[in-house]
């Protein structure tokens, strides 16, 4: 029974959200993202940018639709900022069944995005499977997650730390204060090449899943209208090889940046 009153109450929540879009023109798309979360995306001043704001600003220009990548703060004051409908999209993200409850989620994914474990070199862990991290300290990223799997066994039996920042992470695993990170490999390798860390924090081979991220939409924002179109639009992408080759492109951009000392949230 309250089993049941749990999934009504979610429910409730999702077909109110929608229902406060029903009647609205979306005339301008404002769209955020995870501001530490490179290539895909990270913190520029008060813009987003990367491979995320890349793919889906050719895809809202084609739709002829004004758009904006706002910077809005720290990842989880980016996701209460679209289950409030204060923006219209979060890009490049992980469906779970909390962020359907006020995301409407692409069946399409924008970018494949393994998960995977990082390890400081001084201090090799083996990982096959979930069960090897029981006993150890992890660290991740505040609002990230990894898969309903994996993510039920770390609620049940692991000991995660969570930090603001994937730089704090990776610090705190160099100084040994954790013994591993979980996080995306290309994100995960690319905050290592800005630290300077890549030669002693690696990840391990096997990795915890082969994700996909996908773009989510506010339920409260009327751009949800744009879904069936964008969702096209993703698949068009990943076909031709765009997603991939933006995706190398802001890899680029990412280091570029880092070396000469851009702006960092």
């Amino acid at each position: 029974m309250e089993r049941f009153a749990r999934w009504a109450a979610v429910l409730w929540l999702a077909l109110a959200g929608a229902g406060s879009a029903i009647g609205a023109e979306c005339t301008r798309v404002v769209l955020s993202a995870n501001p530490d979360y490179p290539p895909y995306h990270w913190a520029d001043g008060e813009r987003i940018v990367g491979a995320s704001v890349a793919l889906t600003g050719r895809i809202l220009d084609e739709l002829g639709v004004p758009w904006e990548a706002r910077h809005m703060g720290p990842w989880p004051r980016v996701l209460k900022s679209a289950e409030f409908g204060q923006i219209d999209l979060v890009v490049s993200l992980k469906p779970t069944p909390e962020r359907e409850v006020y995301l409407q989620f692409t069946r399409s994914p924008a970018f494949p995005n393994p998960m995977a474990v990082f390890v400081a070199q001084a201090r090799p862990l083996k990982f096959d499977s979930p069960k090897d991290l029981v006993g150890k300290r992890g660290g991740r990223t505040s609002g990230d997650r990894f898969g309903d799997a994996f993510d039920r066994f770390a609620e049940q039996s692991l000991t995660l730390e969570d930090a603001d920042t994937l730089a704090v992470n990776f610090q705190k695993l160099a100084a040994g204060r954790i013994d591993y990170v979980v996080t995306g490999l290309y994100t995960g390798r690319a905050q290592l090449s800005q630290l300077g860390l890549a030669q002693r924090i690696v990840p391990l081979p096997k990795p915890v899943n082969e994700g996909t991220i996908h773009h989510g939409f506010s339920r409260r924002s009327p751009c949800v209208s744009l879904l069936d179109a964008v969702d096209a639009k993703l698949a068009e992408a990943r076909r031709s090889g765009l997603a991939h080759r933006l995706l190398e492109e802001a890899l680029v951009q990412w280091q570029h940046s880092a070396s000469a000392g851009g702006t960092r949230p």
